[in-house]
């Protein structure tokens, strides 16, 4: 195809930067993309609660305040990696800020805790060992306690994460060993100046680029036809200046 454009463009003193335009436009057509899906949790603890036991013969309700959500409950989604991919995860709870995927959100939320299953409940990461007020994190009442998390390489699959209040960790992690349905260790906090809106990215990257889609003839034959063309204009052109 490349050398098709050079036979056509060569009397031109122009060629070589039709040429390149050219060369480049097939090479973007044709050239493989990594990409990252990300999706987006946002919501209130206490609404949006998927764990909601404060102990024995004990169940959180509407006459619990945001201080007993804090402490005890959680939020547990899951999303599905659909091929071997890199996942990572970063908050805006806290400071607030802007989704990968667009939607603002509002500082003063909780300080937030996120935990990593895979879908037999085992756990696989948290927080704990992440970081704290990751770049671009924004600050809150002078302090930045929003958190990323690295899940590391995971396999085609589903997959939970949970959104606690910071120190309402599973008790999974705390003893090193048990599943996601054992629950959380109901020390949770909440400071006088949050409230309970959370909202956090979980990003997944392949870790090989998706085959390319096919390029139709009919893009070739476009560009044949720009390179055929243009000599003619670039003529008439001249034509017309020297006139």
């Amino acid at each position: 195809m490349l050398q098709f454009l050079a036979q056509y463009t060569k009397q031109s003193r122009f060629a070589p930067t039709l040429l390149t335009i050219a060369t480049l436009a097939v090479l973007a057509c044709a050239s493989p993309r990594m990409y990252a899906d990300t999706q987006f949790f946002s919501g209130n603890l206490r609404t949006d609660a998927t764990v909601t036991s404060c102990g024995t013969s004990c169940t959180l309700g509407s006459s619990n305040t945001d201080f007993d959500y804090a402490q005890f409950a959680a939020v547990v989604d899951s999303f599905t990696v659909s091929s071997t991919s890199t996942m990572s995860a970063i908050t805006y709870s806290y400071g607030g800020g802007t989704s990968l995927t667009g939607p603002s959100v509002a500082a003063g939320g909780l300080e937030p805790y996120l935990s990593l299953f895979d879908a037999s409940g085992n756990f696989l990461a948290s927080t704990y060992f992440g970081t704290t007020c990751p770049a671009g994190a924004n600050t809150y009442d002078g302090n930045c306690y929003d958190e990323s998390l690295d899940g590391g390489t995971l396999a085609a699959g589903t997959y939970y994460i949970a959104l606690t209040a910071y120190q309402n960790i599973s008790l999974a992690e705390n003893y090193g060993s048990g599943n996601l349905s054992d629950g959380f260790t109901g020390i949770g906090n909440l400071a006088f100046d949050e409230d309970l809106h959370y909202a956090f990215d979980v990003i997944l990257t392949p870790n090989s680029a998706p085959p390319p889609p096919p390029v139709p003839e009919p893009n070739y034959t476009f560009l044949a036809g720009i390179a055929l063309l243009a000599p003619f204009f670039l003529r008439k052109m001249r034509a017309e200046m020297s006139a």
